[in-house]
């Protein structure tokens, strides 16, 4: 386990030594420290980062986690109750192959009672293909939200109280400005930065942020940005996803 440690402390270190600007560092660390559950490993499986998030969704602190491999950890079955995750992982042969990873639902077998969540993927590029981190968002499903969402999708009223779905035009339930805002904090802009594009205060972008994730009930600038990739409020992919890498890992995109 050790060894394993020094390896992905060590891969951050050298990207960081080559003194060109590390978004794939900067983006362990926001996900380190984010809310929503965030679950990292290695492309030989093996876990290199586990954040409070999944320390509460999963019931395991950090130290239980480092170091094992990602599969033996979730445990997760697919929604007809298939193993889904095992030593063969599906998804780091998409990842290896160059192919998009769409989000996913996962029935984890780790606890008990078996929790449902969605699971969105962002491959953050190494100096090499092997060095390349995944990073799995685990977020929880909740049933009656999901029934919401189809029966909005159907014409139905929704229930009072009921977490929001797209509207009917496919825009987020947002004002203008908001979803302004919103498609700025997709593209990995800052509040300063956006204030700047939208020419508006800081103070005004703050706000915005504020209201938009208290409309979009969700805690975080993350969840806000995975929910918006998910409903299709906007298009292209994640920031995350996008993080220039070394130049050996622009060249293999090419």
């Amino acid at each position: 386990m050790k060894a394993l440690e020094f390896e992905a402390g060590s891969k951050v270190a050298v990207l960081r030594r080559t003194g060109k600007p590390d978004k794939g560092a900067a983006a362990l660390d926001l996900l380190r420290a984010g809310a929503t559950a965030a679950v990292a490993s290695d492309m030989s499986g093996h876990v290199v980062m586990w954040n409070s998030g999944a320390e509460r969704l999963l019931g395991r602190p950090e130290n239980q986690a480092l170091g094992r491999r990602c599969h033996d950890l979730l445990a997760g079955r697919d929604v007809f109750g298939n193993r889904f995750c095992h030593e063969d992982c599906a998804v780091r042969v998409m990842c290896r192959k160059g192919e998009p990873v769409q989000g996913f639902e996962l029935h984890l077998d780790s606890r008990r009672p078996t929790v449902a969540v969605h699971v969105s993927t962002v491959r953050i590029p190494g100096l090499h293909p092997d060095l390349d981190t995944l990073v799995h968002l685990l977020e929880p499903i909740d049933p009656t939200a999901r029934l919401s969402r189809e029966l909005a999708r159907l014409g139905a009223p929704p229930a009072a109280g009921a977490s929001p779905a797209p509207s009917g035009d496919g825009k987020a339930p947002l004002s203008r400005r908001e979803r302004d805002v919103l498609e700025w904090m997709a593209e990995g802009l800052q509040n300063k930065e956006i204030a700047q594009r939208l020419d508006i205060s800081l103070a005004t972008v703050r706000n915005h942020v504020h209201n938009l994730l208290e409309k979009l009930e969700v805690h975080s600038k993350l969840e806000a940005i995975s929910l918006a990739y998910r409903a299709g409020w906007v298009r292209g992919r994640s920031p995350l996803a996008a993080a220039p890498a070394s130049p050996q890992a622009t060249a293999r995109a090419d």
